[in-house]
């Protein structure tokens, strides 16, 4: 078996990932002081590879402690993270205080600061894709997950005049790097089932890999599943709770994208607001869980239990189902299984009737002097 310990790779002017280099390696490395270790250890948390869970807060500490040692690992991931973060002044300070230096590491063969540089090269104004492009051509030759999994979903597409699109060769490279656990390969090969792009479209099994992102805490994944959830898209089972559920972690992880969705959604905030008992329902579409709230309010079926009821009830109701959304209203009027209020039963059975809801309509109509 191989050691390695961080006097030896510094005495040697070894320090450098490599294929032979594993998770645990990379974390003992890094708590054994070294700068490049550490930076790295900061990629790899924020972007889960080799299996990990993502974590900004724990990937934001390595990367300090790297970029105080003045290693560009740790300024090029605090530039990921203020990107994740909206500061994009703070972002691009970043990269150039870490191109000049990862690019004379990329020129000595590190897969690493070849990598960094491909996404720079990639996405930071000025872009230069082709030089990107041969970058991630030459990490994911030395093994580097992360670089194969990027070339491999832009091999899937193609980018007219400077990639040709090959499938085979985008299958075969993010099969590589979900071998290695990469969360970019894992989350790559998903997108493409789900758009049909290199294999066959495949909504269910695009849903596993997702899956799998989602479980290392990929705001992305979560993101995506959220959406794909709560609208019941490629023919997928509507599922509004667990669709929210995955939004709200989302968020948490300061995504934007699934923030501004759920203000939307919800109308005011971002904060969880379904009940934690009903986050745990992962395996309820909308339909068995509606069916699940009628059975508890009215105890044919499932004992009755009006607090149970309501619980079930208000996820779908603000995931836009009318009938759950007349329920709420009744519940709200009467305060059987929540606090009774004559404000919110009007506005909610007002939500319903919008929504084609006839029952709301002629209660609405009903008791229109009660909700004056």
């Amino acid at each position: 078996m191989l050691i390695f310990t961080w006097g030896h790779l510094a005495s040697e002017n070894l320090e450098k990932w490599s294929p032979i280099v594993g998770y645990n390696q990379v974390v003992e490395l890094a708590k054994d002081g070294s700068p490049y270790f550490q930076g790295l250890l900061g990629i790899f948390l924020r972007s889960g590879e080799f299996g990990c869970s993502v974590n900004i807060n724990l990937s934001k500490q390595w990367s300090d402690v790297s970029n105080r040692n003045s290693h560009p690992l740790g300024s090029y991931n605090l530039a990921n993270i203020a990107m994740l973060e909206g500061d994009f002044a703070k972002a691009t300070q970043y990269y150039q205080d870490a191109a000049l230096l990862l690019q004379r590491k990329a020129s000595d063969g590190d897969a690493v600061a070849m990598y960094c540089m491909g996404e720079i090269d990639f996405q930071v104004i000025p872009t230069n894709v082709p030089r990107a492009l041969d970058w991630f051509k030459k990490s994911s030759e030395i093994g580097y997950p992360q670089a194969q999994a990027t070339l491999g979903a832009l091999y899937l597409k193609g980018l007219p005049g400077l990639l040709p699109r090959n499938t085979k060769l985008g299958i075969s490279l993010l099969s590589q790097a979900v071998r290695a656990k990469s969360l970019t390969a894992r989350f790559n090969l998903g997108m493409a089932y789900l758009s049909g792009d290199g294999v066959p479209k495949d909504s269910k099994k695009a849903v596993q890999w997702l899956r799998v992102a989602e479980s290392q805490n990929f705001a992305e994944a979560q993101y995506t599943l959220g959406i794909l959830l709560i609208e019941g898209k490629e023919g997928l089972a509507k599922s509004t709770v667990e669709g929210l559920s995955f939004l709200q972690k989302a968020a948490s992880q300061n995504h934007q994208l699934a923030s501004r969705y759920l203000e939307k959604r919800q109308g005011s905030t971002t904060k969880t607001e379904i009940p934690s008992a009903q986050v745990t329902r992962t395996s309820s579409n909308d339909k068995e869980q509606l069916e699940k709230a009628k059975k508890s309010y009215t105890g044919v079926g499932l004992k009755k239990d009006y607090f149970k009821a309501f619980e079930l009830f208000l996820p779908l109701a603000r995931g836009g189902n009318a009938e759950a959304a007349r329920f709420v209203g009744l519940m709200k009027f009467s305060g059987k299984g929540t606090t009774k209020d004559m404000n919110e039963a009007r506005q909610w059975l007002s939500v319903a009737a919008q929504k084609g809801d006839p029952t709301a309509t002629e209660l609405l109509a009903k008791y229109k002097v009660l909700f004056q």
